[in-house]
């Protein structure tokens, strides 16, 4: 007979959640260098990495959550509570640092639209580097933050907690 998988608690969730965000805010950079090789698809390649970015920082949000939530119930070594600041702070640094890039990449393209001009292509394709080079510092950050959850897991044992 078909079960439904059983549903962890809030705190036992944080690891499932936490890949979303990873995994969005990586693709999205492809998506806005794809814009700038195929012009004809730009526009929409641009609005798909606005959604990407949008909803991957959504999950940012609902990781620190829960994350907070799991840091209630972990051990409280002083390694691992330093580990676990280090974390913390790294994700926090993700999540400012991704909702400005978010907001940055939702001007650019819908901006024009908004107040009815366009952006020259040559523009466009300047401004969609400068965002790209900046997405490179943000996204270290995002994955020294995954890191350390990854060392707090595999090295230092912090499980979540199944119910």
């Amino acid at each position: 007979m078909f079960q439904f998988p059983h549903f962890s608690s809030w705190a036992g969730v944080h690891p499932g959640i936490s890949h979303f965000p990873i995994v969005l805010l990586l693709v999205a950079p492809v998506l806005v260098l794809l814009s700038l090789l195929a012009s004809r698809r730009r526009e929409g390649l641009l609005e798909f990495a606005v959604w990407f970015m949008v909803v991957g920082t959504a999950f940012i949000y609902l990781s620190a959550a829960s994350g907070d939530a799991a840091k209630e119930i972990a051990s409280q070594t002083p390694d691992v509570v330093k580990a676990i600041a280090t974390h913390e702070d790294l994700g926090s640094a993700a999540r400012a640092v991704f909702t400005v890039l978010a907001i940055l990449l939702a001007a650019l393209v819908y901006g024009p639209r908004l107040i009815k001009r366009s952006i020259a292509p040559k523009v466009l394709v300047a401004l969609a580097i400068g965002f790209l080079v900046l997405y490179v510092a943000a996204a270290l950050i995002l994955l020294n933050a995954a890191h350390t959850g990854g060392l707090l897991v595999h090295q230092m044992g912090v499980h979540a907690k199944l119910e």
